[in-house]
């Protein structure tokens, strides 16, 4: 049995620590990790409550995103999603594993990441699901990192993709609030 396409451009990449008595570039080491992994942090909060200034921080303003619904630059794939993340009553999205290779100022980074974007009560559209990979290419920016290219590979998904165009929602739907203050 061979496995499938998806599974044949699959490269498992991450660095190994430096030696365990090298004990500044171990700490250069776990920061740019912890670096590097905050930024899907950071990204699934934006996304979760639709700031998107939160999920432009995580890029570098050259970059270039193929994404599942869009694909271009940081503002064109910003205004996309933006608009289309509002057409859910919320979402919610899990990184599961993630694998860093280091390299200097750039590195490669694999994430995999299951999206969860719910319906209004009373929808007539089901619930979507989505499991996907973040291939990223990330650079260093002074202290921080920035995602330069962004790649997400669709795996799975469960309901439509993309969601449907059904008009004005018959339903009630309360506006979408994550954003306000509590």
């Amino acid at each position: 049995m061979q496995r499938g396409p998806l599974r044949e451009v699959m490269q498992f990449r991450s660095s190994p620590p430096p030696p365990a008595d090298d004990l500044a570039a171990t700490v250069a080491w776990l920061r740019d990790r912890t670096l590097i992994g905050d930024l899907y942090n950071r990204y699934a909060f934006g996304v979760d409550s639709a700031d998107m200034e939160l999920v432009r921080s995580v890029f570098h303003p050259d970059s270039t995103v193929i994404g599942t619904v869009a694909q271009g630059g940081i503002d064109d794939y910003l205004k996309v999603i933006g608009e289309g993340l509002l057409a859910y009553h919320a979402t919610m999205h899990f990184k599961g594993n993630q694998y860093i290779e280091l390299d200097g100022d750039t590195a490669y980074v694999e994430t995999w990441v299951v999206g969860y974007h719910m319906e209004a009560p009373g929808s007539p559209i089901d619930h979507l699901e989505l499991g996907l990979r973040y291939r990223d290419e990330v650079v260093r920016v002074g202290d921080d990192w920035k995602i330069m290219r962004r790649e997400a590979v669709l795996q799975w998904h469960t309901g439509p993709f993309p969601r449907p165009t059904i008009g004005e929602p018959p339903y009630p739907r309360k506006p979408h609030r994550s954003g306000e203050n509590t």
